[in-house]
């Protein structure tokens, strides 16, 4: 073991009392010992303070997602379903009736009779406007030279520019089953509902996307990182390219920092956008891509 004089930094032998070089005094060999032990204390309690922030910055993060309007409380609907079945009233045979509430059902067929024959005089007088405005309709139409033929390549012209293919690198939507195909990258991106509601840890965000079944297909796959920078516009708001539908103003799931990580990439949809990395244990949104 090598002693360094605290006061010049020169090296001296183990056995050395003074500093060679400055005469200071050096320490003995168990207050070096003590000195270091000391310190990595110090330096393991930080360690679990920093963890323990951590820990609680997680809880208040997962916290406040679950809180947002994009979570998805699992078994609610189960819930609203048990709870209408229990209180939907029961129907009471004719036995089972009071007097009057008997009496009272025996004299509703008159009634129902006279609200029909009201209907069968509505309905009558409803044709008889519909025709009546369909002759006119029609006159109005052939005195303007309007036939049927010129209506249909009316209709025709304005298919064909709804369903007319892009002449650039601008977005194409394929709106196949709640798809979005980006023409810049080729990727088909799940855009639906659940793109916008489903809420997940990094696992299960994994989990979701390699059972997904949609627009029959069953090859999605959680994005990378690169792959959901592609289609981030900071422009807009949410912060996200033109044609997409269903967007979160939160964080989405991408890939691991690093193979064997803890730690995943996600970005931020919301107003500025942004990208950045957070353990796996934390809650994103999560949408699903795949190659054609």
């Amino acid at each position: 073991m090598i002693k360094v004089c605290i006061n010049c930094n020169a090296q001296n032998l183990e056995e050395a009392i003074f500093c060679k070089k400055c005469g200071t005094k050096l320490p003995t060999i168990k207050e070096v010992e003590n000195a270091l032990r000391e310190e990595q204390e110090e330096a393991d309690r930080k360690w679990k303070e920093e963890v323990e922030k951590t820990k609680q910055r997680n809880e208040a993060l997962n916290k406040e997602r679950r809180n947002e309007g994009s979570v998805v409380a699992y078994g609610e609907n189960k819930n609203n379903a048990v709870a209408t079945q229990s209180t939907k009233p029961k129907t009471l045979s004719k036995a089972q009736m009071p007097p009057q509430q008997a009496s009272t059902r025996r004299s509703r067929p008159k009634e129902v009779e006279k609200k029909d024959y009201s209907k069968v005089i509505i309905t009558l007088l409803s044709l008889l406007i519909i025709g009546a405005g369909g002759f006119f309709g029609y006159k109005y139409l052939d005195e303007q030279g309007i036939t049927v033929d010129t209506i249909t390549n009316k209709i025709k012209e304005q298919t064909d520019k709804l369903t007319a293919k892009p002449t650039d690198n601008s977005v194409n939507i394929g709106r196949a089953s709640g798809t979005f195909v980006d023409a810049e990258t080729g990727l088909i991106w799940q855009d639906n509902e659940e793109a916008k509601t489903v809420i997940r840890d990094w696992d299960e965000a994994e989990s979701y996307c390699n059972n997904l079944y949609l627009a029959d297909k069953d090859d999605w796959r959680l994005p990378l990182k690169t792959e959901l920078e592609s289609i981030s516009d900071t422009s807009n708001t949410p912060a996200i390219k033109d044609g997409f539908m269903y967007v979160s103003p939160t964080h989405y799931w991408g890939s691991p920092i690093k193979i064997g990580s803890t730690f995943a990439w996600h970005i931020y949809f919301g107003n500025g956008g942004g990208s950045y990395y957070e353990t796996m244990n934390n809650l994103n949104s999560v949408r699903c891509v795949r190659e054609e």
